[in-house]
């Protein structure tokens, strides 16, 4: 904003053209501080470009007296002992001829202005300020005032700082003041009238105030009151200085020097508006007798300053119309979208179609899970890295006490810095430290959980102990593929359930950490690129879902009810699986049967059933390689008591290769399994799962009470937009009938 002091305003008589000039003017005002009064503390105030005058200051310092200056005419506030608490805003018009003034106060109910005796006013401002006890208020009180003395501005009255507090109630009370006023200060819309009393600029503490929020004071305008007490000090050689600020001021620094009437008595000795004219006329006079230069004095008296302020309130609003309309046309589309959106949610959950709501919604949820599940671009929520996903992991395991620290921590590792460190420096997983979710996450977590799955060992050394106790007594016979099978089933089959525990688990929070990705990504294809390749419902769904808290926590608790369920026909399977494996574990040493690359009888160009016939016999031949070692191996373990330590060496050794073949098995097929029977089955049972919900009697009783909540955001939106419309129409018929913005 840009406060020059501006050209003043001619004072030859009025003509036509002078006329329209003030009505467009009191339109003007009317205009924006109806807009204001409708939509104050509707909408932000820093969002919303309606520029506005603050007065700050000391207490003491002239404040109110200069603002009864503005108003042509003195008054008081009757706020108590603890001073004002809360803004006033207050809207002078200049109406010739109108005599004594006109008094009204905004009715925030009736939504419009009503008149009353100005002793009344006074004791309505002064209520509104005792209500707020040992607190302050943001809600202002509005007040106008109409009459041939008035200013043609909008200003807001704030308390003043204090310098003093007798008693620890009043220090927090005058903290909390602070506090309310830097707020308004702080806003870039508000231009501050800096009071002070008139002496030495590097004494202004207020003004050192705004140059905390205003550095270059270009929404800043200081006004030097009580000038008349300072005449003596001033002379033929300082007073020019004086009014520069002697190099304390800013030269762009808006500023004037003021007195204002004061008198002793409870009668004023002439009108009001009589004596700041002569107060003004007397500012002019003294200080030009005392050689103030001609280029200072637009800025010495109160009818320079009352020019500047009015030519500024014209500038500001005229200049704030243009993007005022536009704000106000966004805030009228934002609001008629959440209205359809409170609309469409109160059908929802209507009694009788509740249940259909919450399946419908939850449908489109599991869709755009298998959506999110394939890769979704749009969706950001909950992406990390395997860093940050392995610590959240740890952290929810403490939580919940689903694994215990020695399943989360495999042999080796001292902590979860050191397996970090070992999967991103030795393994060089890939994607490690891209930031990931849905479809892209679950196949880096496929690479940990191989990973984590290859440390499994017996981490148990064979003795001869436990070699005799598993041979028996002898009486009836004992092989030793018996014997190894049997010590395998002792240990093996726990220390691998431990790590196919550990991947159940990590599938588990893996899925419950996408829930609120995917909400996200159902909200973000409106708009998007992506939008026209999915159905339009999915973001109508998402708004409801994300509004209605109910909705949301029926939806997750059946996702996580299904993830739950899922993990555990995946344990089974594999604890069945390798149950299987460890009962006969030299049937798994079989190799696989697959030809290599480059080799076998599928080189044929067309083949025969001869060829067919030899190449089943190849590769059944081949997959007995491994298993035919180790049986040679186990027919040379010694059968005598004398060399226990030997055959108990040479069955450690065959357990090992036997334990490794698994452990490989495993590993290998982790991935393959994990998408089998965890992922698919979620995908394409999630609809089914959503289709049944059911409600608990106590969800049913949070739908009760959300629809209260929604019939009275339904009301509070309809008002607002209310509001907006009107606002909307009013500036538009202004800009049709006067013009001004762009």
């Amino acid at each position: 904003l840009n406060i020059g002091l501006g050209r003043p305003l001619p004072v030859e008589g009025r003509d036509m053209a002078q006329d329209d000039a003030d009505k467009r003017k009191q339109h003007l005002l009317n205009l924006i501080s109806e807009v204001k009064a409708r939509l104050d503390g509707k909408v932000d105030s820093i969002a919303f470009p309606i520029p506005q005058f603050i007065v700050i200051g000391k207490q003491s310092v002239g404040k109110s007296r200069l603002i009864e200056a503005l108003a042509g005419e003195p008054f008081n506030f009757v706020s108590g002992t603890l001073g004002s608490r809360r803004p006033t805003v207050l809207e002078f018009r200049n109406c010739p001829g109108v005599f004594p003034s006109r008094w009204s106060v905004f009715d925030e109910n009736l939504k419009k202005w009503s008149q009353y005796p100005v002793q009344e006013v006074m004791t309505i401002v002064g209520q509104a300020h005792e209500v707020c006890g040992g607190n302050v208020s943001e809600l202002p009180i509005r007040v106008k005032v109409e009459g041939k003395d008035c200013t043609d501005l909008g200003l807001v009255d704030l308390p003043g700082f204090r310098s003093y507090a007798k008693d620890q109630a009043m220090q927090d009370l005058s903290g909390k003041i602070d506090k309310m006023v830097f707020k308004f200060m702080n806003d870039e819309n508000n231009i501050m009238l800096v009071v002070e009393e008139a002496g030495d600029a590097a004494g202004f503490a207020t003004l050192g105030r705004a140059k905390q929020v205003d550095p270059t004071y270009k929404r800043t305008v200081l006004i030097r009151n009580k000038l008349d007490k300072y005449y003596q000090d001033l002379t033929t050689e300082n007073v020019n200085k004086w009014l520069e600020g002697y190099g304390d001021l800013p030269p762009h620094l808006a500023r004037f020097a003021v007195s204002l009437p004061h008198w002793t008595g409870d009668a004023m000795p002439k009108p009001f508006g009589q004596m700041r004219q002569e107060c003004a006329e007397n500012d002019v006079s003294a200080l030009s007798s005392k050689g103030a230069s001609a280029k200072y004095k637009p800025t010495i008296g109160f009818q320079n300053f009352r020019t500047f302020m009015e030519v500024k309130i014209q500038q500001l609003f005229a200049d704030a119309l243009a993007p005022m309309l536009s704000r106000l046309k966004s805030m009228k589309e934002d609001h008629e979208k959440n209205l359809a959106v409170i609309k469409q949610e109160t059908e929802t959950i209507n009694e009788d179609n509740i249940l259909h709501a919450t399946r419908s919604a939850g449908i489109q949820f599991a869709q755009s899970f298998n959506f999110l599940m394939e890769g979704a671009l749009s969706s950001e929520h909950n992406r990390c890295t395997l860093e940050e996903e392995l610590r959240a992991f740890h952290a929810y395991c403490a939580r919940t006490d689903c694994l215990k620290e020695q399943e989360l921590l495999t042999d080796g590792f001292p902590d979860l810095d050191a397996y970090i460190n070992y999967l991103r420096d030795t393994v060089k997983l890939p994607a490690m430290d891209v930031s990931l979710n849905g479809g892209a996450q679950f196949r880096r977590l496929m690479y940990e959980v191989e990973v984590f799955t290859r440390f499994a060992g017996l981490g148990k050394k064979l003795e001869p102990v436990d070699v005799i106790q598993a041979r028996g007594s002898g009486l009836r016979e004992c092989t030793w593929q018996d014997t190894i099978t049997q010590l395998m089933l002792q240990n093996a089959p726990m220390r691998m359930r431990i790590k196919t525990k550990y991947v159940g688990e990590r599938l588990k929070w893996f899925f419950t950490q996408q829930k609120e990705a995917v909400v996200e990504f159902m909200l973000g294809l409106k708009g998007s690129p992506e939008e026209h390749m999915f159905s339009r419902l999915i973001p109508k769904q998402a708004a409801v879902i994300q509004r209605n808290e109910t909705m949301k926590g029926c939806i997750f608790q059946a996702f996580d009810s299904a993830t739950d369920r899922h993990r555990g026909r995946f344990m089974q399977m594999w604890c069945d699986f390798m149950d299987s494996m460890f009962q006969s574990p030299m049937m798994l040493l079989k190799s696989g049967s697959m030809p290599h690359i480059g080799g076998g009888f599928e080189e044929e160009i067309a083949p025969t059933f001869e060829s067919t016939k030899a190449r089943i016999e190849v590769e059944r031949k081949g997959r007995g390689t491994l298993q035919i070692q180790l049986r040679e191996k186990v027919k040379l373990i010694p059968e005598d008591d004398a060399s226990a330590k030997e055959a108990v060496k040479m069955v450690q050794q065959i357990m090992e290769q036997t334990f490794a073949v698994i452990r490989s098995v495993v590993a290998d097929h982790m991935q393959l399994y994990s998408e089998s029977f965890f992922l698919l089955p979620m995908l394409r049972r999630l609809e089914g799962v959503m289709a049944e919900m059911e409600l608990k009697e106590e969800d049913k009783i949070r739908y009760r009470a959300r629809k209260d909540v929604l019939d009275k955001e339904k009301q509070h939106s309809e008002g607002i937009l209310g509001d907006l419309v009107y606002c909307v129409d009013a500036v538009q018929k202004f800009k049709v009938t006067y013009g001004g913005g762009q």
